[in-house]
């Protein structure tokens, strides 16, 4: 479900929505409940700290011990956001190139 389909069913707009998401705007309990009851998760879903996710920090660990990913993480943080993206581009030609061969 999107946001804008989301606000539709609460019965606000998507910027309010928005705004509720952001901090910008307050969210009454019963607003809150509405949502949950949408989603089909208890308020205290969104009351509760994040976890977080240890497996996930493990595996990045994991990854950059492995042989010239550390060099292309700190080689990839000097580049512009273009630039980024180009890597990631010819990375995912790569990956799709070696499927075929």
């Amino acid at each position: 479900m999107n946001q804008e389909e989301l606000a539709r069913e609460i019965g606000c707009t998507q910027a309010s929505l928005s705004n509720y998401e952001l901090g910008k705007r307050r969210l009454y309990l019963a607003d809150l409940q509405r949502i949950g009851e949408i989603l089909g998760k208890p308020i205290s879903y969104f009351l509760e700290e994040p976890k977080e996710d240890n497996a996930a920090k493990n595996d990045i660990h994991r990854i950059l011990k492995e042989p010239y990913m550390k060099e292309i993480f700190f080689a990839a943080r000097e580049l512009k956001p273009k630039q980024r993206e180009m890597v990631l581009d010819y990375i995912r030609w790569k990956r799709e190139r070696r499927a075929f061969q």
